[in-house]
């Protein structure tokens, strides 16, 4: 029962209870930082298949945990996706949302549910992501912590203010433990994808976009709650390699609707 109400608790805090995805956006100068839409999504599957990084090769990937599309293989692509039946609460979304799975030992640690924000975070006005669109945010190889401001842990029930770990923390019994990654939000506007699956993509940097990158698209914030979790647990890439895969499916002229209400 205590889980069960840190979990309503932090639903109400993200404001997601009350407020369908297609509502007015908030503006907020908080977390997330700035207009945006919000899905839930709940857990969809586990499998060693990486579409992005090894297509057409079954079985060639560490462990990850899906949300979103249910129907997510190493021969899955966009347009496959489109349309298919999804975990997250809107039917206009069929994206595919990816991440190494968490174990305690060889025990996956199943997903709570999980969150994907889409945030304006520039200045310029920001468009759809481009239809076929993949691209991944972190470093699946890290050996040592990466920036806390894209990939982090925390304890899920102080969000906010919530202190950011670069491993998993220690958090209270019976409360949250959240991973969060941030996805870059300015496209090169020509590549859906990249030799590396990032170098399409870049950051803004206060507010603005960089000359190579200058489209502006909504800043996509993944996260996944699971339960209070030992600090033993790793992820399948290894202790730092927090990252997370996105592989467009949307309805494009849904998605286009949602993201202008954001200017």
């Amino acid at each position: 029962m205590r889980r069960a109400a840190a979990i309503v608790g932090l639903v109400c805090v993200l404001g997601v209870a009350s407020t369908p995805v297609d509502a007015a956006p908030t503006a907020t100068t908080a977390f997330p930082g700035g207009s945006h839409f919000v899905l839930e999504c709940r857990f969809a599957q586990r499998n060693n298949d990486d579409p992005i990084v090894f297509p057409g090769r079954p079985g060639l990937s560490h462990n990850h945990t899906y949300i979103g599309n249910f129907s997510v293989d190493s021969s899955t692509t966009p347009e496959s996706l489109l349309g298919g039946r999804s975990s997250c609460d809107f039917d206009a979304d069929s994206s595919a949302y990816w991440a190494p799975t968490l174990f305690v030992g060889r025990r996956p640690v199943s997903v709570v549910t999980g969150f994907v924000y889409y945030v304006k975070r520039t200045t310029a006005a920001v468009v759809p992501l481009p239809a076929g669109l993949k691209m991944i945010a972190g470093n699946s190889m890290a050996l040592r912590p990466q920036p806390k401001r894209f990939v982090s842990w925390a304890c899920g029930d102080e969000v906010g203010d919530a202190p950011r770990f670069a491993a998993i923390p220690p958090c209270a019994a019976n409360g949250i433990l959240e991973y969060q990654v941030v996805f870059p939000n300015c496209w090169n506007g020509t590549s859906l994808d990249s030799d590396n699956h990032r170098r399409h993509m870049a950051y803004s940097t206060a507010g603005a976009c960089p000359a190579s990158h200058p489209i502006a698209v909504p800043t996509i914030i993944l996260i996944l709650l699971y339960p209070q979790t030992p600090v033993r647990a790793r992820l399948s890439a290894g202790q730092f390699a927090l990252h997370a895969d996105f592989m467009n499916g949307w309805d494009q002229p849904t998605l286009a609707r949602l993201v202008a209400s954001l200017n």
